[in-house]
């Protein structure tokens, strides 16, 4: 009873943190757009998508593993945190010299915005105490300091509009709301009792922890590379102007993006804990978990698209077709949130590679969906090819896949035909071991 009052405790305090942060989050993105018009709005959606995707290259798929060495009895935690923080922080820099060495051969546009917000790969690394600050139950603290980390982002991000800053000062924001969070967790993470072995570090250890994360460094990279496939090939295909458009819809719609990641974040442990129980125990839990995301995904897709008639009005008239735009990525959501429960359900099992094809699949169906229907339609098509993508990659994929189809499409198909029994007090009563 007590663990489960602790998952609704903790969801409850980020949802209500999160809250707060979407409202402000909203207002601020809405000025900001104003101020720094489509085409500003635009590169700096372009920078963005281009440094998150060598950020999860540089994140080397240790996210879910380094919870997983964490939380083995015996574990040498100091040991393994120093291991993958420095394992992580050799690929980062020398990515982040690459991307210098790229800037200064092309000369691309947005070029300063490209080199600030990419200062974040050499802090980056750091992000893995965040999954000692997990396996010891503490999520709650990650989640206070990231808000503080918004806030102080956000005060600067207001500042810079009334000063009239140019448009790197924003992108460096947004480094500073990296920073302020990764400082609170750090120190969280010190009078929590943490520690790092920088010591232990060796080429061959850190090869091998590779060796076993690569299917979730393949999956994620390929994940990141088809949430922002459709801005960079918008840019490429229609201008920056577009380009902007476009990523108001996006900033809107990935707001809600933190729920099921949050729902994944508490639901780990508990499948972990089932998956060694019994079958029928896991299974149960697994088909909650999906009821659960799928419900939460209904309810935010709803939210979005009573939102979207607004999108002229909060951004300004030169906006007007984002609201197009969020209604298609509204009904995205759905095939998202599942995603996010079947990564999960796949990281129990050890079972991350079975992911791998369907993102590739759906990353060569929305590169060729986008070039077909960017020239044609603009940022709606490649909303359009947002939708199609995510739907084959997390939903038909399951059915396809031979171990999915084996493993996970039933509980998934028991979750769909259980939604009309799967109520609010459902929904409570799940969260209890």
């Amino acid at each position: 009873m007590a663990a489960g009052s602790h998952i609704l405790k903790t969801f409850s305090l980020a949802t209500t943190l999160r809250a707060v942060r979407l409202g402000l989050s909203f207002l601020l993105t809405c000025a900001l757009a104003r101020y720094l018009g489509g085409a500003g709005f635009g590169q700096i959606a372009v920078a963005m998508a281009v440094v998150s995707v060598l950020q999860s290259v540089g994140e080397l798929g240790f996210a879910r593993y380094t919870v997983r060495e964490l939380m083995r009895q015996g574990a040498d935690q100091p040991a393994v945190l120093g291991l993958t923080i420095t394992s992580r922080f050799i690929v980062s820099a020398t990515l982040f010299a690459g991307l210098i060495v790229w800037v200064a051969w092309r000369r691309p546009e947005g070029a300063l915005l490209l080199l600030v917000y990419g200062i974040q790969l050499l802090t980056n690394p750091a992000t893995e105490i965040l999954a000692w600050l997990e396996s010891h139950g503490r999520v709650s603290q990650s989640v206070i300091a990231q808000f503080a980390g918004f806030i102080v982002s956000a005060a600067c991000i207001a500042a810079g509009i009334g000063c009239r800053a140019p448009l790197w000062f924003f992108a460096l924001t947004y480094a500073l709301e990296g920073w302020v969070f990764l400082s609170l967790c750090a120190f969280a993470f010190r009078r929590s009792g943490g520690s790092i072995r920088w010591g232990g570090f060796g080429f061959s250890r850190a090869i091998a922890l590779v060796s076993r994360s690569w299917p979730e460094l393949a999956s994620q990279a390929a994940l990141i590379l088809l949430f922002r496939l459709d801005t960079m090939m918008i840019e490429w295909l229609c201008g920056a102007q577009e380009a902007g458009i476009y990523g108001a819809a996006v900033r809107v719609s990935e707001m809600a993006y933190f729920m099921p990641s949050i729902l994944a974040t508490l639901f780990l442990p508990r499948l972990m804990r089932d998956r060694q129980d019994s079958a029928a125990c896991f299974e149960k839990s697994v088909v909650d978990y999906f009821s659960t995301s799928v419900m939460l995904a209904l309810a935010v897709g709803a939210g979005l698209l009573l939102l979207s008639p607004w999108m002229s009005l909060a951004f300004g008239a030169a906006f007007g077709r984002s609201a197009e735009m969020l209604r298609v990525h509204a009904w995205a959501f759905i095939p998202y949130a599942i995603g996010i429960a079947r990564t999960q359900i796949l990281t129990v099992e050890d079972r991350l590679a079975a992911n791998l094809p369907s993102v590739i699949v759906a990353v060569a169906v929305n590169a060729c969906l986008n070039m077909l229907w960017i020239p044609v339609h603009g940022g709606v098509g490649a909303a359009w090819a947002t939708l199609v993508s995510y739907t084959l990659a997390w939903v038909v994929w399951t059915y396809l896949s031979p171990w999915l189809r084996l493993n996970v499409s039933g509980l998934l198909t028991r979750a769909f035909m259980g939604l009309p029994r799967f109520t609010l007090l459902r929904m409570r009563s799940l969260l209890h071991p």
